[in-house]
């Protein structure tokens, strides 16, 4: 079985949180949430997945730098 390498998935998991953030300020930023109005349910559900795909990018990101670690440690104890 072959691996992603480490640069991939952090590029990866990079993107996702990018792409969450934007998903946060889209609303306010294209302007289709006026910004004293009541949310609409396109805010909504803007605001709550960006922020699942912030968490999950950075979480991501996260495990594989802990991954990344680990393996480094664990090569420097074994030598």
């Amino acid at each position: 079985m072959r691996t992603v390498p480490a640069a991939v998935v952090a590029a990866f998991s990079f993107l996702l949180a990018l792409i969450g953030v934007w998903l946060v300020i889209a609303p306010t930023a294209i302007g289709y949430q006026p910004a004293i109005a009541r949310w609409a349910d396109a805010t909504w559900n803007d605001v709550v997945v960006g922020a699942v795909l912030v968490l999950g990018g950075l979480g991501l990101l996260l495990a594989q730098l802990v991954a990344l670690v680990r393996s480094r440690m664990a090569a420097a104890a074994g030598a």
